[in-house]
């Protein structure tokens, strides 16, 4: 089974933060509720819940949906694609698109939050 990691961005406070632990809805497998190091459940409203892709970068940095990703001097950001139901990069500044098997060989230079 794939490992699933995820990592929150707190609207509120504005900064990143690994969950403990995250509770879905039974029946829509939503997201509801959040609960971060040092409080108890928070409403998933005040976060931004950003998933693992399954990649790290040439440095081994996991790489997270929101990265931004520089791989020969263009910039890329992670992105979930609903209707494909998978992560593309799309490079910053217009519409194209990159292989995500290309994320080896850029590293991550931060996220669209910070």
């Amino acid at each position: 089974m794939k490992e699933l990691k995820f990592r929150v961005w707190d609207r509120i406070q504005e900064k990143m933060l690994i969950p403990q632990a995250i509770s879905f809805d039974t029946h829509s497998s939503v997201p509801f509720a959040v609960s971060v190091p040092g409080k108890s459940w928070e409403q998933i409203g005040k976060f931004q819940l950003l998933q693992w892709t399954g990649l790290s970068d040439q440095n081994g940095k996991d790489v997270y949906e929101g990265d931004l990703v520089k791989i020969s001097s263009v910039i890329y950001k992670i992105i979930w694609n609903e209707m494909l139901a998978a992560f593309e990069l799309i490079e910053q500044g217009s519409s194209n698109r990159c292989d995500l098997s290309t994320v080896p060989t850029g590293f991550v230079i931060g996220n669209e939050f910070q």
